[in-house]
């Protein structure tokens, strides 16, 4: 059942192995016999594997085991000692931008906390152990997890103070794993008449070909602040008819409920708390 889990969680039979430290085959051969005590097929071997029905109940029935099962572990860390390590899942932006400049402030603070981070646009799960506390870009719904709005970043249209700037100016975005964010689907609703000169997986890379010249871009404040010869361009000056206002992004500190009171993970969270709290350029 575990396994099971895993390959739904994960999507894939190969992330689920490496996940469990299991060889591909072994993972195959759990669900087989899961599937043959079933009676049943649980997920169709599809790419990525789809749940049947009676996959969808299993996997529901098999959620609060994994829960309980987290929750134990908790118990047996939840020493008042802050020693061990603490595992963050975010994006690598906000690593780079925010965390990795403070993070002396944090050692100070903890000098016997190992801490790991997990940077990365997949979803690390917390339900599963994979990590104790992430920053993510949208509220999680699941009743088993605690979020807090501990930051927010606000977006504007930038170009290099060399381009010029007319109704038809090439514009860049985001593509991949990001073409779907919010600022991306906003930079198309604008730029509607005609196609990106450019697409990226990598915001920061979106802002140094907007320092090159290349065109004009949806970046964060924060980053464009860091990028040379770089100005912020109002909508109007691109021919935008459009009345959207500019979109923001909020983080969100998500937590475990099992694991919100483990003391090196409560101090994990009151640091990023302090550090990240309020509205950043």
């Amino acid at each position: 059942m575990r396994t099971f889990e895993a390959v739904a969680r994960l999507g894939s039979l190969t992330a689920a192995s490496k996940a469990l430290g299991l060889s591909q085959s072994t993972v195959s051969r759990h669900l087989a016999r899961l599937e043959e005590s079933a009676g049943s097929p649980l997920l169709l071997r599809e790419s990525p594997p789809r749940l049947t029905e009676r996959g969808s109940s299993l996997l529901a029935a098999v959620q609060p085991m994994v829960d309980a099962a987290l929750a134990a572990r908790s118990a047996l860390e939840d020493t008042p000692e802050l020693h061990g390590e603490v595992t963050l899942t975010t994006v690598g932006e906000l690593v780079r931008w925010e965390l990795t400049p403070r993070l002396p402030e944090f050692y100070r603070a903890f000098p016997h906390l190992r801490l790991r981070i997990l940077a990365e646009n997949r979803i690390s799960s917390l339900a599963a152990g994979e990590a104790d506390v992430a920053l993510r870009m949208f509220r999680p719904e699941r009743g088993e997890l605690v979020a807090r709005k501990v930051h927010s970043v606000s977006y504007a249209f930038f170009a290099a103070s060399s381009l010029e700037l007319h109704p038809e100016v090439p514009w860049l975005g985001l593509t991949g794993s990001l073409a779907g964010v919010p600022e991306q689907r906003h930079a198309e609703r604008v730029f509607a008449t005609r196609p990106p000169r450019l697409l990226v997986e990598d915001i920061e890379s979106l802002g140094l070909a907007v320092q090159a010249g290349l065109g004009v871009a949806l970046l964060p404040r924060g980053l464009a602040a860091r990028l040379a010869h770089v100005v912020e361009v109002p909508p109007r000056r691109l021919g935008e008819r459009n009345s959207d206002s500019l979109p923001s992004r909020d983080i969100w500190m998500v937590v475990h409920r099992s694991k919100q009171h483990v003391p090196r993970v409560r101090a994990l969270m009151e640091w990023l708390k302090g550090n990240l709290n309020g509205e950043r350029p």
